[in-house]
């Protein structure tokens, strides 16, 4: 996507933030693992995301990946995300574990340029008060990224329309693992910490799922399990 349209998606992300309404912690979730739902299938409707089309618009549907409920993005030549308001301290919860799989890929993006700067799938976490309606402001975010192998596992990178702001770690690279379910777990306190240089000190906001093709105009699929936040710490 371009500068302008890639920075209107990310204002929006904030003004969406600012005026939406948090929800409660997940009592589902066992008291030795307790935290806070991020993004659940199941529980889709009522957890009020909204999706905002940037370039065209992904379709976003829920649907069985082999016997599992998913949200299955589809890239439509488009950039779209869907976005969902939380309220999440990462020093009590600081391990976030998500369940995700990929089935088309593009083969030409590329993370570090702007041009081809799509990805397969993707979780963003925004930390900070991102300001109200008539005075948004950026937020240090973390982007978790499925990508080609343009750009290794384990890489963090400086998104190229905002840097400083938006820094994607690349989880997943290329097509070894395609096409199969993979749950992911990460401390993002330490992610932040590798990302920014320093301690997140503000409670996470939002949370974002995009899967994006208005670059490269390749296919691209992939599918979106569960998400949480916990609060014990990492195994």
């Amino acid at each position: 996507m371009g500068v302008q349209r890639y920075a209107y998606f990310i204002v929006s992300v904030f003004l969406i933030v600012g005026c939406a309404t948090a929800p409660r912690t997940d009592k589902s979730i066992p008291a030795a693992a307790a935290g806070t739902r991020l993004f659940d299938p199941a529980t889709a409707i009522q957890d009020q995301w909204q999706h905002l089309r940037l370039q065209g618009e992904t379709e976003y549907r829920l649907a069985l990946m082999d016997g599992q409920v998913a949200i299955r993005a589809i890239g439509q030549q488009s950039a779209s995300g869907l976005i969902r308001r939380v309220s999440i301290d990462p020093t009590k919860c600081p391990i976030v574990e998500w369940s995700w799989s990929v089935t088309k890929m593009q083969q030409d993006a590329n993370l570090r340029v702007k041009e081809k700067e799509d990805v397969a799938a993707s979780i963003f976490l925004l930390f900070g008060d991102p300001g109200f309606l008539f005075d948004p402001k950026p937020v240090p975010t973390l982007r978790y990224v499925w990508t080609n192998g343009n750009v290794p596992t384990g890489d963090i990178v400086d998104n190229p329309y905002l840097p400083g702001i938006v820094r994607s770690i690349v989880v997943e690279s290329g097509t070894d693992r395609i096409g199969g379910w993979i749950t992911e777990r990460r401390n993002v306190i330490q992610d932040f910490l590798n990302a920014f240089g320093y301690r997140p000190a503000e409670r996470i906001h939002a949370v974002v799922l995009f899967t994006d093709n208005d670059q490269t105009q390749e296919p691209v699929e992939a599918y979106y399990g569960s998400g949480r936040m916990l609060c014990a710490p990492m195994e």
